[in-house]
């Protein structure tokens, strides 16, 4: 064989050496890039931040020998952390430590920059190793947080993995929150907070669903609970009293009703509450109680002072002969009475 015949030979093996290799690395790229795709579908899967952690969770154990893992929640406006999501591979039911320090993730988001620290041979539980921020430009929205490794190190790959993850799970958990104000903002009246008119119905046509389920083991009360003379309130001190009224009613409702009871807005002036596993007796004491504690709260106004207010409420119970306009109907019959007969009253019917 000639020399340039060798040389040939060396240049052909050594090119396909360099395909080999070429081809060995798009195919590494592929399948990066298709488990990325696979996490960017499973983020966006959901739109239940805890959903959304746990998938994010999942995709940093897919690559990186975890023991703890968390993923932090940031509210801009209450500037605290929320827990949305705990790995520990010791556990099925894992928990952060109460006491564990959340400051530390507030520095890395205001730096922006993800923190990595070699857990070397320390054993501190849930000590920071790596946090990553999730952020954008517009909003701060937590950390992805290791606590814990069973490997060495974390590798320059592996971190450029988990800043990749941290980019999607930012956008996916910035899509849950928005679809979560909107949601809330759908359900609920603008001017007090509670639930809205349209949502009252739809809870109460599933209250309604469960009684006749159960037959009559389980019933429950309705409320409507109007605001006395709320037009001179208007008409005397204005229509931004008016709403303080409105808020006020709405802040001692939520004060003084149990957890599971219902508050929405029924229209104008009026207010709705429903009462699950109620029987007369329940309906009647907390009917009562409402009227009792607006009666003595004084809403403050510049002008004059407190001013007092009161309110009528009509009370009943469901019967399983009822269809939701029945038991409005025959609340409503007895708020009416209440209004006609003096007002600042509860009437049971």
């Amino acid at each position: 064989m000639s020399s340039h015949q060798r040389m040939d030979s060396e240049n052909n093996s050594t090119l396909m050496e360099r395909i080999q290799l070429l081809e060995s690395q798009l195919e590494e790229i592929r399948l990066q890039t298709n488990v990325l795709l696979d996490i960017a579908r499973a983020l966006n899967a959901s739109l239940d931040p805890k959903v959304i952690a746990a998938n994010i969770i999942s995709a940093i154990a897919s690559l990186i020998s975890i023991d703890q893992a968390s993923v932090c929640l940031f509210n801009e406006n209450t500037q605290e952390f929320e827990v949305i999501g705990v790995f520990d591979s010791r556990t099925i039911t894992p928990k952060i430590p109460s006491n564990l320090d959340f400051s530390f993730l507030a520095e890395v988001l205001a730096k922006g920059v993800t923190y990595y620290c070699s857990p070397g041979n320390r054993t501190q539980e849930w000590e920071w190793i790596c946090c990553l921020p999730l952020q954008n430009a517009q909003h701060k929205t937590g950390t992805i947080n290791i606590h814990a490794i069973r490997q060495p190190e974390i590798t320059p790959e592996q971190m450029q993995f988990l800043e990749t993850v941290a980019g999607h799970a930012t956008s996916a958990l910035e899509n849950a929150l928005l679809y979560a104000i909107v949601e809330r903002e759908s359900i609920t009246d603008g001017l007090t907070g509670v639930y809205n008119h349209r949502y009252f119905q739809k809870r109460l046509h599933e209250y309604i669903s469960l009684c006749q389920r159960h037959k009559r083991s389980v019933t429950f009360g309705l409320l409507i609970v109007d605001v006395d003379n709320f037009k001179q309130f208007n008409d005397c001190y204005g229509h931004l009293f008016g709403d303080t009224v409105l808020k006020t009613i709405v802040r001692e409702l939520r004060n003084n009703l149990r957890e599971e009871d219902l508050i929405a807005r029924y229209g104008g002036e009026e207010f709705v509450v429903l009462i699950p596993e109620a029987t007369e007796k329940i309906v009647l004491f907390i009917s009562e109680k409402i009227r009792e504690v607006v009666e003595n709260t004084k809403v403050y106004h510049q002008t004059s002072a407190y001013v007092s207010v009161t309110v009528s409420i009509g009370a009943t119970l469901w019967h399983p002969s009822d269809t939701p306009s029945s038991v409005i109907l025959r609340a409503d019959h007895a708020l009416y009475e209440a209004k006609t007969t003096g007002r600042n009253q509860s009437i049971y019917r």
